[in-house]
């Protein structure tokens, strides 16, 4: 069925009943015309089913009628294309038919060829026999001159053979090139007429396109048509029907409002009298109910007064069963006192042996800890040794085996030496060995810092000094009362609101050491050994930048405190960010641990050097001349009165007060905490946690060592072992044949020997024979 015809139908089918009408009748009678158009559509296709014929549309035409073009087209272009290929292919048959007959020739001329230079190659061979039994010089030498010519002349007749052969080869070369240089043709004649095929294809399918797509609008545009005729008939019906049953629906909106508004009328009036009749039954339902409960509160104190009186007598009688069975317990009391009294004393003796045996076992331990550390350092001091001679036995063995190869090669073999390309390792050179070192260093470090955190300073006696150190402490404490409020109870923070700043910081510090466990003046002043790192002078020029610690820089498990020494602002730090700050912060550290020396040297070097800057601070004159303070804090910087003895400086070159940064409190605090009971440890050697003695030897690993002499082994690779074996081998075979050499020269000699002496004997017997005949 074409678009035409159900253009059509779509609009006679327009002008009959509707489904969609607002009247029944009219619904009924389109449902029932729908029904028997159904009904003779069947009927109609189970008759004409043989003979109908599908019409075929204007697009579909044009498409079979494009498809055909195209298509004769594309076949068209193949049998140009396929014209080329069916030339090659014949050209190629006819090469390989021309170079068949050209190889049977060849061989057919080798074969004659070598059947005749066969029966030359006997004739010359059966002549040798009669040579050689030929005794005459002269007829030797013309037979062998004949023999030569003979030979010559098959010679003569290869190189013929030979030289026709190559000419036969560069004809094929010739002929191969002429070959490629037409199927180049071919190809490029094949890639012009497959260039001009696509262009007339692209042409014609670009037509057969635009054909389609002006059949295509053309249809378009007389369904447009029908389908706007179409909906306006349906628009226009829709408009009627929809006005007039809008002005039924307002009507019989208007009756349900009317009717509505006197039924809420009638509800209201109803819904108050309801009203009315129930708040009265509540009333009279309420009066009742506080009767009832008057009653019922009545009932309750008689009854209450009655139980009350009840309980009182049972109490008195509780009582006196009470008191007789205290009077029995107190005796009980007296005679467990007694008894508790007797074990008292013996648990006391008991305790007190036990305590002299705890005594005795721990000096017992001490001894062992120290017995056992000083065998460590034996045996770590002995394992070294041995290394290094193993060490240096292998490489006066590798030397020698060094030594012997460069002379084969250079004297033998004549060749240039080359060393070895695998590097032997040594023992910094191991992982675990500088771990091991580090782990020693950090000890060491730790050792130090425990001295210098736990040293007691003599107390300050100078009226500047002691207002210095309380200035400074003052300074401190406030610090920690601002950053320490998570250690105060919020109840204690809300009672402390009303009272005065100095009574709030006494009371908060009193918490604060309360929760750090400070409790003497000497706590404190390892706690001022804690902040020290830390200070920096504030009013001079120069920055100061903390510096981490060397454990800190080394990773080990053992964490330690801050560093001691801190540096000046860098050139352009002011740009730089918080990860670039960390970056200088422990580049530099790692250049202060790397010179950093060890145990008292440290000390008194920091010393030393602070002296030297104080002196030559003094020295320079002050007139006209403006010199920058080098305020960098060293950690806690000490200094020697006239007396001789050690304290702690807490000023910078210029005299100015040390002071702490906010936010270094924090850090300063959590180090106190972690570090207080590794400074308690040397001043109560009691709570001493025995661990085993780090030592060079316990530390490095299996597979360092065994990767260390693996080195040793793989030295020299396995070429350079198969030329020692092979040279070996020819050593030995060398040593065989001299022997052999040896062997005949001694037989040759005996021969000598025996001629020598047959001669003697030979020339006396000749003798003899002339003198007896004569």
């Amino acid at each position: 069925m074409s678009l035409h015809d159900k253009h059509s139908e779509i609009s006679d089918h327009s002008e009959e009943p509707s489904i969609l009408s607002s009247d029944a009748n009219e619904r009924k009678l389109a449902r029932r015309l729908r029904v028997q158009r159904r009904l003779q559509a069947r009927d109609k296709q189970v008759k004409d089913q043989v003979e109908e014929v599908e019409e075929i549309t204007p697009i579909e035409k044009q498409i079979l009628d494009s498809v055909d073009a195209l298509e004769k087209l594309a076949a068209e272009g193949d049998e140009v294309v396929a014209g080329i290929r069916v030339a090659n292919d014949a050209k190629e048959l006819e090469r390989r038919k021309e170079m068949q007959e050209t190889r049977e020739r060849l061989l057919v001329m080798l074969e004659e060829e070598d059947k005749k230079c066969s029966g030359q190659y006997r004739e010359i061979t059966d002549k040798w026999p009669d040579i050689l039994a030929t005794k005459h010089p002269l007829d030797i030498h013309d037979q062998l001159e004949a023999q030569n010519a003979k030979c010559l002349e098959i010679l003569n007749k290869k190189d013929d053979l030979i030289a026709e052969l190559k000419q036969e080869l560069n004809n094929a070369d010739l002929k191969f090139a002429e070959d490629v240089k037409k199927q180049n043709e071919d190809v490029d004649l094949l890639i012009e007429r497959m260039e001009n095929q696509i262009q007339t294809m692209t042409k014609a399918y670009r037509y057969e396109v635009e054909m389609i797509e002006n059949v295509v609008e053309a249809e378009r545009k007389i369904l447009l048509e029908s389908s706007l005729e179409k909906w306006n008939v349906l628009f226009k019906k829709l408009q009627d029907d929809t006005f007039e049953a809008r002005e039924k629906r307002k009507e019989v909106m208007r009756e349900y409002e009317e009717e509505m508004q006197k039924a809420m009328i009638e509800h209201q009036e109803e819904f108050r009298k309801q009203k009315i009749m129930f708040e009265l039954e509540i009333q009279n339902l309420q009066l009742q109910n506080m009767k009832a409960f008057c009653m019922m509160n009545v009932e309750k104190l008689d009854y209450n007064y009655a139980v009350l009186k009840r309980r009182d007598e049972e109490n008195t009688i509780v009582k006196n069963q009470q008191k007789r069975k205290i009077n029995k317990l107190q005796d009980v009391i007296n005679d467990l006192k007694k008894t508790y009294s007797g074990l008292e004393e013996s648990s006391r003796a008991e305790i007190q042996k036990f305590t002299n045996q705890m005594l005795k076992m721990h000096q017992a331990i001490l001894d062992l800890e120290e017995k056992s550390n000083y065998l460590a350092t034996i045996n770590d001091k002995r394992y070294m040794q041995i290394w290094d001679m193993n060490i240096k036995t292998a490489n006066e063995l590798i030397d020698k085996i060094l030594t012997a190869d460069r002379i084969i090669h250079e004297q033998l073999l004549i060749m240039e030496w080359k060393p070895p390309e695998e590097q032997l390792w040594k023992k910094e050179d191991l992982p675990s060995y500088c771990g091991a070192m580090c782990a020693l260093k950090a000890e060491r470090e730790e050792t130090r810092k425990r001295k210098m955190i736990s040293k007691s300073y003599k107390p300050a006696t100078s009226l500047d000094d002691i207002n210095l150190e309380r200035r400074l402490l003052n300074h401190i404490l406030k610090l920690i009362s601002d950053h320490c409020d998570y250690l105060i109870e919020d109840t204690l923070k809300n009672l402390l609101s009303d009272y005065a700043e100095e009574d709030k910081l006494l009371i908060r510090l009193d918490k604060v050491f309360e929760a750090l466990k400070i409790t003497s003046e000497k706590e404190l002043q390892f706690l001022l050994n804690f902040f020290l790192p830390y200070a920096h002078c504030p009013t001079c020029t120069i920055k100061v930048v903390s510096t981490p610690s060397i454990c800190r820089q080394s990773g080990e498990a053992t964490e330690s405190s801050s560093s001691l020494t801190t540096l000046p602002d860098v050139c352009g730090s002011d740009t730089l960010n918080g990860e670039e700050v960390k970056l200088v912060a422990a580049v530099a550290g790692a250049l202060c641990c790397e010179k950093l020396p060890e145990g008292d040297e440290c000390e008194s070097e920091t010393v030393s050097s602070r002296n030297e800057t104080e002196s030559r601070s003094n020295e320079i004159p002050s007139e006209n001349v403006h010199v920058e303070s080098t305020c960098v804090s060293e950690g806690i910087v000490e200094v020697t009165d006239k007396d001789g003895a050690s304290k702690r400086l807490l000023t910078c070159d210029k005299g100015h007060l040390l002071a702490v940064e906010t936010e270094y409190v924090s850090s300063a605090l959590k180090e106190f905490v972690e570090k207080y009971e590794f400074v308690k440890k040397e001043i109560f050697p009691n709570k001493k946690i025995f661990k085993e003695k780090t030592t060079v030897s316990r530390n490095i690993t299996d597979q360092d060592i065994t990767e260390f002499w693996k080195r040793y082994r793989n030295i020299f690779s396995k070429d350079k072992e198969r030329l020692w074996d092979n040279l070996l081998v020819g050593l030995k075979k060398y040593y065989g044949v001299l022997k052999e050499r040896h062997r005949l020269n001694t037989e040759t000699r005996s021969l000598r020997k025996q001629n020598t002496e047959m001669r003697r004997l030979l020339s006396k017997h000749t003798t003899e024979v002339i003198l007896y005949n004569n």
